[in-house]
């Protein structure tokens, strides 16, 4: 059986720690969940992997008042994927030929800060992961905003 995305069903959240040093670069521990749908007939067929990532991210740019920071990053990917929650066959008596399981892999990162507060980061990111082992590509972008909380 072979899937098409459904365009408005997918969505991705993160949850992560950094730990920055005096340059501004910094090391960041996290856990992501991604959700994708598939079109098939008058349904939509979920996708989601659930992965730990461990990285490193480099400041190679900032405002003179220190307020605005670009960064590059690199990450290491581990996790799970499972194709319609493990039920394999569907409503109409098609099955589906792909399995759950682990995958693996990497991930490059593009991210811009910008400090609203003293504690309170505005955070735009763009994001190539490549995991291998998946049923459905290897490669996904994602594109995404978020708010970090600055704790001491």
């Amino acid at each position: 059986m072979k899937f098409k995305p459904a365009e408005d069903d997918r969505f991705y959240a993160n949850l992560s720690m950094s730990t920055y040093n005096k340059k501004g670069n910094r090391w960041v521990f996290g856990g992501e969940y991604l959700q994708r749908g598939f079109a098939y007939r008058e349904t939509s067929v979920p996708v989601a992997q659930i992965t730990a990532e461990g990285g490193h991210y480099l400041k190679f740019l900032s405002d003179p008042s220190k307020t605005v920071f670009l960064s590059v990053g690199a990450s290491a990917l581990a996790g799970y994927e499972t194709l319609n929650w493990g039920r394999y066959e569907m409503y109409d008596g098609a099955r589906i030929m792909g399995r759950d399981g682990f995958v693996y892999g990497g991930a490059v990162s593009f991210e811009i800060e910008t400090y609203l507060t003293d504690r309170i980061v505005l955070l735009l990111r763009a994001r190539e992961r490549v995991l291998f082992g998946s049923e459905i590509g290897n490669f996904r972008f994602q594109l995404g905003a978020g708010i970090k909380f600055m704790i001491n």
